[in-house]
């Protein structure tokens, strides 16, 4: 059979959109990417984790959805759903999402939880993301952390994971007076930039709220609108790469926790040991509230 030019052109765009994804090729029922497997529901293809050099297609990943201003309490509908449940690419479904399954996230009494329980020898957490990025603008969330013991770590993050651009605020166990703040660029991780806040009540039994201003200029963290660090911009110039190392890219805002006490010796130090299971089974974070106003030159309709 004889094939014309017009007849072939199809299948060679077929050929050429579709990336290899670890050891197999996303096809058209399985389009998006993820670490080196294919899926076609939301835990693959939102756009946080989604690869598009490797799906089915650059256009198989779902399009990241821009900020818009919002205030989000946990005790309300569509502040959160589990991954599982968030079947289309709608913020108006649910602001925060699981990002793994099973999940040990849930809304319970007026407030989002997110546990870590034991599994194995190791501890199995939680993740919630938004699904609306950012790129510029004020994150501030109620927030009680789950560090009741060393190794358990809570995370309050805005995050690119495909560019490595991160601000975050980090709470780790063995200290309840102190949340530490550090940031990021292209997955350059100087731990030596950490900063911790203030002496504040603690923070395992009491909610404070944490806060990130970020601008194209500089980044602000605050605990109860008591601002204790500033980085700016200008100050981050790095010669040898011909550029400014500040994170810029559009993210994600997070929150999680997670066993650092079995991690590498070095994450199990800063964590505060191993986690004590004996001292209870379940370690919980909880967050209230979150209240996102996006940079004035990127913000889309309020939410």
């Amino acid at each position: 059979m004889k094939l014309n030019l017009v007849s072939i052109l199809p299948l060679f765009a077929a050929a050429v959109s579709a990336g290899t994804c670890g050891t197999q090729t996303c096809g058209p029922d399985t389009p998006c990417c993820v670490k080196g497997f294919c899926n076609r529901n939301a835990q693959y293809c939102m756009p946080f984790d989604c690869e598009p050099a490797n799906s089915h297609a650059s256009t198989s990943c779902w399009p990241a959805i821009d900020c818009a201003d919002s205030s989000v309490d946990f005790g309300q509908p569509g502040a959160f759903a589990n991954i599982a449940d968030y079947t289309t690419n709608d913020p108006g479904v649910a602001k925060f999402v699981s990002k793994f399954e099973p999940s040990n996230a849930k809304v319970t009494n007026g407030q989002m939880e997110l546990a870590l329980v034991k599994q194995g020898e190791k501890g199995f957490g939680a993740t919630v993301i938004s699904t609306r990025a950012i790129q510029y603008g004020t994150v501030a969330a109620v927030v009680k952390s789950g560090c009741t013991s060393g190794g358990v770590v809570s995370s309050m993050i805005i995050r690119n994971d495909q560019v490595g651009d991160e601000i975050d605020f980090e709470f780790v166990g063995g200290d309840i007076a102190t949340v530490q703040s550090n940031y990021y660029w292209h997955n350059e991780l100087d731990y030596t930039k950490m900063v911790k806040s203030q002496v504040v009540s603690d923070t395992t039994q009491n909610f404070h709220t944490y806060k990130i201003d970020w601008t194209p200029d500089k980044i602000v963290w605050s605990v109860d609108d008591n601002a204790f660090r500033t980085v700016e911009r200008k100050y981050t110039w790095d010669a040898a790469t011909n550029s400014f190392k500040f994170p810029d890219s559009k993210a994600y805002v997070s929150f999680s926790i997670w066993d650092g006490g079995s991690g590498a010796e070095g994450t199990r130090a800063w964590a505060g040991g191993y986690v004590d299971w004996a001292k209870q089974p379940t370690f919980n974070m909880a967050v209230k509230s979150v209240t996102i106003g996006c940079y004035k030159a990127n913000a889309t309709a309020k939410a």
